[in-house]
């Protein structure tokens, strides 16, 4: 019994001897991580750019119409049956080429009656003429006489412009659109038949623009109309003569010369307007603006008295872009250096290392 008290109080007083020890190692090494030096900080890499001053105009933006220089919309102005189809869709026509004829075989009867009937009245006021100057007949008989002739002119005339009328010819060089009319339709009177979009030299190009914009661009000054493939300087013709009185837009046209063959009637494009004085400001890539619900921002670069770079962060105003780069109206200075790629990963005194190899190709894109 006794043998047994023993060998558990030696048991218990081993466990006891480990625990301490184990604690006690424990409480050395955090002793000893404590009072350790920090480890050193790492900087980031980055790509640094100058900012290049520049001087640009305020811009707008709309949306433009494009539009043939003459369009219309073909209609049948008189009833009548279609006897032939000239033109076909998508063709090019060129002026008074014929498109479609309509059946005018009553109107051409009637019109050689009505020739006869004005040859007779031509003989007759030519007798009673003859007549009146030996006294066989009186004034009353000539004038009775030159009205015959009038009336049967006017018939004749009549006849020939309902002929020219089931005559459909094109007024203008043109690109016939899609239709559907075939020989032997009855057509109404109004019917419309098809478009012709007229081809020139020159297509124009409608839009509306801000009240403060139309206020400074005047007929001659150029605009750019962008694509999906290029950029198209363009000039405005006219600019109208009131706004909208809904939008409060003015609208505006501009004439482009010598279009190319994508831009078609009905395409919209993008029209941009440089207005204003010019504006100083500096340029810098796109990629180092950051925007923050507070505003938009970048990260300069700053050099301490131990010769690091550190990060920054100043707050700018942004205008517009000019290709990959952006323009900063207020916040940095010429020359002043910033952060041109990387900048997601910095914050307020990030210690920074300047990338090697792609600077240059930010100074580039800031020179741009």
């Amino acid at each position: 019994m006794l043998r047994t008290i023993v060998g558990s109080v030696i048991l218990c007083l081993v466990v006891l001897a480990t625990g301490g020890a184990i604690a006690l190692v424990k409480y050395r090494m955090i002793e000893a991580q404590t009072n350790s030096p920090p480890p050193p900080e790492m900087p980031e890499s980055v790509v640094l750019a100058n900012a290049i001053p520049t001087s640009v105009r305020q811009e707008a933006v709309s949306i433009g119409t494009v539009l043939a220089p003459q369009s219309i919309h073909l209609r049948s102005e008189l009833v009548g049956i279609v006897e032939s189809i000239a033109m076909v869709s998508g063709s090019i026509v060129e002026p008074n080429d014929l498109l479609i004829q309509f059946d005018t075989s009553v109107e051409k009867a009637e019109l050689q009656s009505a020739m006869a009937s004005k040859k007779i009245a031509d003989s007759t006021f030519r007798r009673t003429k003859e007549a009146a100057q030996v006294n066989a007949s009186t004034q009353l008989e000539v004038e009775q006489a030159e009205a015959t002739v009038a009336q049967a002119n006017a018939e004749v005339l009549r006849l020939e412009a309902v002929i020219r009328k089931k005559t459909l010819r094109s007024p203008f060089r043109a690109r016939v659109g899609l239709f559907d009319i075939h020989p032997g339709q009855y057509l109404q009177e109004g019917t419309e038949i098809a478009m012709l979009q007229g081809i020139d030299s020159f297509v124009n190009v409608d839009f509306s623009m801000p009240q403060q914009v139309a206020a400074e661009l005047r007929p001659g000054d150029q605009i750019s109309l962008r694509t999906k493939s290029e950029v198209i300087i363009a000039q405005i013709a006219a600019v109208d003569s009131q706004a909208d009185r809904l939008t409060r837009g003015v609208k505006a046209r501009a004439r482009v010369d010598n279009p190319p063959d994508s831009m078609q009637p009905n395409d919209s494009v993008r029209v941009q307007m440089e207005y204003g004085a010019p504006i100083e400001g500096v340029l810098i890539p796109s990629a180092s603006l950051r925007r923050s619900p507070s505003g938009a921002y970048v990260f300069a670069v700053e050099e301490n008295d131990q010769g690091e770079i550190r990060s920054r962060q100043q707050d700018v105003i942004a205008g517009r872009t000019v290709g990959d780069n952006v323009v900063i109206l207020l916040g940095l200075a010429p020359g002043q250096r910033v952060v041109a790629d990387g900048s997601f990963k910095l914050r307020e005194g990030s210690l920074l290392m300047e990338s090697t190899g792609v600077t240059a190709v930010a100074e580039k894109a800031s020179k741009q």
